[in-house]
């Protein structure tokens, strides 16, 4: 966790382009009729999209935050926990999508801190995804890096689950070996495509400690585990409208490599990292980004964020320990990043501050997505539970409650600026 605190500046450094991000804002009204000191955080799946198709009403409550020229008039970001694109990729799709221009700075992935992990980034890496996955470890830094795909290739008779592979000679094998490099770290960066073959290689990898052949290097010797990150931990997300039923996610894909490697080694499964909603890491970046277009804004420090999502045990879980994070005066912390190191170290302009000037995080949960009325469907993995779970009964579901529910983000986007007495201009 040295690194997060030496580096975590490099998310808002990172190729921040002051000009196209001040191009995104409203600079016609006038910051002294028009100024409230509040900002908005939106999730995407199940709150603007269901799958690839806009929901009802999203078109007409941007517009209700933008001016007729299709700039913001309110600070807002949109927070995801989706990694199967790069932050510019997710940004172009968006701004296709709804028509109308979205920076890459005001998209925030859960991979986003993964460029402070600079200790990692000239290590071999096992980059676990789908077919970008090692498009995506190289847009955050890493330079060496090893996919599933070519684990196969290089360990055929590891895929041992696909009957239809060709059967390869211990020789033909050994010379597939001779350029391998054992493995140094895993990166989970989303759920894979074939689920039996990458939890068999992921185990593999742990087991050996990276060599894919020696197992007493690993649990069987002095162990010491390779450094493991995860991005994303929603057990279930809202796909097509057509599925009535939330589908499972990385989250599950998490928990089932955490059941197996216990069950098979009788140790915990320990991580380096756990990146995305609910983790106060990706709430904090997203407060930050909001203070600089604030400012680019002319106006005031936000001191309250709204954070607009369909997940109560993603989205409200994430906004409410936020929130008592801030109510705390930064103590009762979930992860280990050292937040205040984000901010001393950001030497961009404008210069900003928001861990000692946001003062609250609410909560509006939409019926949308994930969340229906008598529908319990969803959960949090160990690296989350077992810290959430060490909390009394009453204060665990105090975070599960979230502070509005509201049909759609329409409804979600009204009250919040009749809450604030905003008046839109359009």
């Amino acid at each position: 966790m040295n690194t997060f605190k030496k580096s975590l500046w490099n998310l808002t450094s990172h190729s921040f382009q002051i000009k196209s991000f001040h191009r995104f804002f409203s600079a016609t009204v006038s910051p002294n009729k028009y100024t409230h000191p509040f900002g908005i955080v939106l999730d995407i799946d199940g709150v603007l999209f269901r799958g690839r198709k806009l929901l009802p009403r999203v078109k007409e409550a941007l517009r209700m935050l933008t001016n007729g020229k299709g700039k913001l008039q309110v600070p807002t970001v949109f927070l995801t926990n989706g990694t199967n694109s790069s932050q510019k990729e997710k940004a172009q799709k968006l701004s296709q999508m709804l028509e109308f221009e979205i920076p890459a700075e005001c998209m925030i992935m859960a991979h986003g801190p993964l460029r402070t992990l600079t200790d990692l980034h000239n290590k071999q890496v096992l980059a676990v995804g789908q077919n970008n996955a090692a498009a995506i470890a190289r847009s955050v830094g890493f330079k060496k890096i090893m996919t599933i795909e070519k684990l196969i290739d290089t360990f055929p008779h590891l895929a041992c689950t696909d009957f239809s592979r060709k059967l390869l000679t211990k020789k033909e094998t050994a010379k597939l070996r001779e350029n391998f490099q054992p493995i140094e770290a895993i990166v989970m960066l989303g759920e894979p495509l074939k689920w039996e073959t990458s939890l068999q290689l992921i185990l593999d990898c742990l087991l050996t400690m990276g060599t894919m052949d020696d197992v007493i290097r690993g649990v069987n010797g002095s162990f010491k585990q390779l450094p493991l990150i995860a991005c994303n931990v929603d057990l279930v997300w809202m796909a097509e409208e057509g599925s009535p039923l939330p589908r499972i996610g990385h989250g599950v894909f998490i928990h089932f490599l955490e059941s197996l490697y216990e069950t098979l080694t009788g140790l915990r499964l320990d991580f380096q990292a756990v990146l995305g909603k609910p983790t106060e890491i990706s709430y904090l970046h997203a407060a930050h980004i909001l203070q600089r277009q604030a400012q680019l804004m002319g106006r005031d420090d936000v001191k309250q964020i709204y954070v607009i999502g369909d997940n109560p045990m993603s989205d409200v879980l994430g906004a409410r320990l936020f929130d008592r994070y801030l109510r705390h005066g930064g103590h009762g912390r979930f992860d280990h990043f050292d937040l205040d190191q984000f901010e001393e170290q950001d030497d961009q302009l404008p210069k900003v501050r928001s861990r000692h000037v946001v003062e609250r995080c609410v909560s509006v949960l939409v019926e949308t997505g994930v969340y229906q009325e008598g529908c319990k469907m969803n959960g949090v993995v160990k690296p989350i539970s077992m810290l959430y779970e060490a909390l009394a009964p009453g204060e665990q579901l105090f975070l599960r409650q979230p502070n509005y529910v509201e049909s759609d983000l329409y409804a979600a986007v009204r009250t919040i600026l009749s809450r604030e007495g905003f008046r839109t201009v359009y």
